[in-house]
């Protein structure tokens, strides 16, 4: 049976509503859970919920029962009240998912799938936390990542990801780009079966710069790369207007998209089809996918919060497994 690590993020948030929400309810699951945490937190958490889960600790066993609640258990120094964020806990949540990460490395699961943390919070802990994406990035001292959502009809990459806006342009360079592409190329391929997947380059200013009128990163930088990686055999397309490179044309099949920042691309698939993408963290040497949404701490111990992404993700990070098996 399939493991996977779940590191449920912020204990104020809804990370431990919707573990228990997606994987107590005596789900007929394909893989077992593993959840990352605090065993109290989470049969407090489940009483509010009015869930009745049976959990028990988690301890390398074999021969795990699907309808148990596994808990890989770490305890928190006081009390979490849903709702209330408290930096007492930064440093926990960065062990947790440490260890997450270093055990789906050994193997002793095979994808790692994580809940919503606050970078806000993270920050005032005393940890330089810029996103899961960079700080997974760094544990498993890869050199280059590539932050994707993807939901069943639309993918989108990230060339840049949680940076000020204004750094963005010195960000776009013919390596940087060109390492993006290859890489976004070859998970399509590896995790998604994409003989040869067609990626549309979205451009970084309005028009794709208008042929250089409004700002020349794209004729410069972008447009060059893309003839360099069609020469090398790549399925690539662009500078395109982001304004209309969603649109959907006829006998056209794009098979994912490479926005420039955060938020040229993210707002399209979330609109689209929020709660049911996976955030998806693309060259690493580990299946890593995680939640579309933030901590919703206005949700927290709440029956009506909705464990779907979750879900999902877990879905996606079992398929890509079996992908990999398979291959």
């Amino acid at each position: 049976m399939i493991k996977l690590a779940v590191s449920p993020g912020d204990p104020a948030g809804i990370g431990p509503d919707i573990c228990i929400k997606a994987f107590g309810l005596k789900r007929d699951l394909e893989f077992i859970p593993i959840i990352f945490g605090d065993i109290n937190l989470f049969e407090s958490r489940a009483k509010a919920l009015g869930i009745n889960i049976e959990i028990k600790e988690y301890k390398g066993q074999k021969g795990l029962d699907s309808s148990i609640f596994w808990i890989f258990p770490y305890s928190l120094s006081k009390q979490v009240i849903a709702g209330q964020p408290d930096t007492h806990y930064g440093k926990l949540l960065i062990k947790i998912l440490r260890d997450a990460v270093n055990l789906t490395k050994k193997n002793e699961f095979q994808a790692l799938v994580t809940g919503p943390i606050n970078k806000e919070l993270m920050n005032k802990s005393g940890i330089n936390f810029s996103g899961h994406t960079e700080t997974i990035a760094e544990f498993t001292s890869t050199p280059k990542v590539l932050m994707m959502l993807a939901s069943e009809n639309l993918k989108v990459a990230l060339a840049t990801t949680h940076v000020p806006l204004s750094e963005v342009p010195s960000l776009i360079t013919h390596e940087h780009l060109c390492e993006s592409l290859t890489i976004l190329n070859q998970e399509l391929k590896d995790k998604w079966g994409c003989q040869k997947p067609l990626i549309k380059v979205l451009g970084l200013n309005p028009h794709a710069g208008d042929g250089g009128y409004i700002g020349q990163e794209d004729k410069k930088v972008i447009a060059p790369v893309i003839e360099y990686l069609k020469a090398k055999g790549l399925n690539v397309v662009g500078p395109v207007a982001a304004d209309t490179a969603y649109l959907k044309k006829k006998d056209e099949k794009v098979d994912a998209y490479l926005a420039m920042y955060h938020d040229q691309g993210l707002p399209v698939i979330k609109t689209s089809g929020f709660g049911n993408s996976v955030n998806i963290t693309l060259g690493l040497p580990l299946i890593r996918t995680s939640v579309d949404h933030g901590t919703a701490y206005e949700m927290a111990g709440k029956k009506e919060v909705d464990e779907t992404s979750l879900l999902e993700a877990s879905y996606l990070a079992f398929k890509l497994v079996k992908q990999n098996q398979s291959d």
